[in-house]
């Protein structure tokens, strides 16, 4: 009997070998990272590029809400949340495009239109000075799309790094974030506004080198909605409890920066670089990654402590309150930057999708976040029982999800449960192939049709060529495999190889 082989490269929708992006660690590096880092990681243009690039955008959002928010009350309160609102429309679009129709993805269009649009948004400053509201929103919003594109760069490039360096990277600029956010208080506005118009084109230029492959990949490759029919395990289906965190915890993330804010600008927040920085010191001194689950419960404690800081009549709760919901949604934002890097590093196919879904929830999340700010500071006013029953309501809600959405939830779950997307066909004679797959479907209660399917699975086939040759729906297809999965017991392709090698 001749001996079966197994070759496995990374799959293209034209058959032909797709080659990871120079630079890139490759799919095994990504599973199989290790937990412990050497310095040289750290000395890489790649990762430096990245790190600049990180911190340039997450110190752009705290120049944003102190240095440049404030000024909207004057002209049009509204247009803070109409941009932050289109920020998040711009990254969900593309989540949703990426996920069912790449093809429409038209890089490099996209790329000369939203630079384009970041350019006529630094107009900002005109449209204040002349109290134009029309003006002030679609500055605002053509800088908000500008962030939204610098934004998926730089987590698309920082996904190309090793799993240790982004281990690092994403700790130490938010470091720079918490630093920035302290210092944004004491330096000129103008600086602040500057920064805000300047700090995106830098962002792009680090990181659009690394990330622009990756994006063309995504727009010549197949669909990950359909790629995924055969490879169910490689993708993150967009509800998934992942997303779902990521939007409730930037609820509370929102609510901090308009509750008890003075003038249209936050309350001062300096200590939320303490928890932060003691993670990136253990990071850099142990060489050890820090749990991120232990993390999101941490962060958890922290948010449920500023909700019953809220709910207190004393001299400095509001700050507190601040302080301590800033810290936590901090520490849970580093969780998600990290969560998502890690599964785009994963399955560079469903790198765009994840990400940009991911941090678009995310942005939805904080606009209603800012309404939730807005409306407690209204019954804060009002010196009524109805803010401590609100308040109530909100620990009530946190806690009873923290409790029971996340009973079973793990971060670390999630990250390994994206399987690499790869091509692996099992070489051998028609005959014994055949013989092997029969067996197997007999002993497992495979029906006819899904033996076909099986065999046209461990042949490495996808499902365009299913569907094609067995003149079936998508949905058939789908069914199939979820069958054949459940039958086998198993959660991914290579399972399913696997499992024809053993015989």
């Amino acid at each position: 009997m001749t001996e079966n082989k197994l070759h496995t490269e990374t799959d293209r929708p034209d058959g032909k070998p797709f080659r990871a992006p120079a630079g890139s660690p490759g799919l095994a590096a990504a599973a199989q990272a290790p937990d412990r880092f050497a310095a040289r990681d750290l000395f890489t243009p790649a990762f430096w590029r990245s790190f600049a690039a990180l911190s340039l955008v997450l110190s752009v959002s705290s120049f944003m809400n102190v240095s440049v928010f404030p000024f909207f009350d004057g002209v049009f309160t509204y247009a803070r949340d109409i941009s932050i609102t289109a920020n998040a429309t711009v990254l969900i679009a593309i989540g949703l495009l990426a996920t069912f129709r790449p093809a429409l993805l038209h890089v490099r269009a996209l790329n000369v239109g939203i630079l384009a649009l970041m350019a006529a948004g630094c107009a900002l400053p005109l449209a204040l000075g002349l109290g134009s509201a029309p003006l002030l929103v679609l500055t605002s919003c053509a800088l908000a799309v500008g962030r939204a594109w610098c934004v998926l760069a730089a987590g698309i490039a920082a996904s190309r790094l090793s799993s240790a360096q982004a281990g690092v990277l994403v700790p130490l600029a938010f470091v720079v974030q918490g630093a920035t956010s302290a210092f944004a208080w004491l330096l000129p506005v103008w600086f602040g506004v500057v920064f805000f118009l300047v700090a995106p084109f830098i962002a792009w230029a680090l990181t659009w080198k690394d990330a622009r492959p990756i994006l063309e990949e995504t727009q010549h490759g197949e669909a990950p909605h359909d790629f995924s029919v055969t490879r169910p395990s490689s993708f993150l289906p967009l509800a998934s409890q992942l997303f779902v965190c990521l939007f409730l915890f930037r609820v509370a993330f929102g609510c901090s920066l308009r509750f008890g804010e003075v003038a249209g600008a936050p309350l001062s927040s300096f200590f939320v670089i303490l928890p932060v920085a003691v993670v990136a010191v253990w990071v850099l001194l142990s060489g050890k990654k820090f749990s991120t689950d232990l993390l999101v419960q941490i962060s958890v404690l922290l948010i449920v402590a500023g909700f019953l800081a809220m709910t207190m009549d004393l001299a400095g709760s509001r700050t507190a309150t601040v302080m301590l919901l800033s810290s936590g949604n901090t520490l849970f934002d580093m969780v998600a930057w990290l969560v998502l890097i890690a599964v785009a590093s994963r399955n560079s196919r469903g790198a765009v999708a994840a990400f940009a879904w991911g941090r678009g929830v995310s942005s939805l999340g904080s606009t209603l976040g800012a309404a939730v700010g807005v409306h407690a500071n209204t019954l804060a006013g009002m010196g009524t029982p109805l803010f401590d029953l609100f308040a109530a309501l909100l620990i009530l809600l946190f806690v009873g999800y923290a409790l029971i959405g996340l009973k079973n939830f793990s971060f670390r779950e999630v990250i390994n449960g994206v399987t690499p997307v790869e091509t692996a066909v099992v070489e051998a004679p028609k005959a014994t192939f055949d013989e092997r797959c029969a067996a197997l479907a007999d002993e497992y209660g495979l029906t006819p049709r899904e033996l076909e399917v099986f065999q046209m699975l461990a042949r490495g086939r996808d499902r365009a060529y299913i569907q094609e040759q067995l003149v079936v729906s998508r949905n058939t297809v789908k069914a199939h495999v979820k069958h054949i999965y459940a039958k086998f017991d198993i959660h991914s392709h290579q399972d399913l190889i696997d499992l024809v090698e053993k015989g």
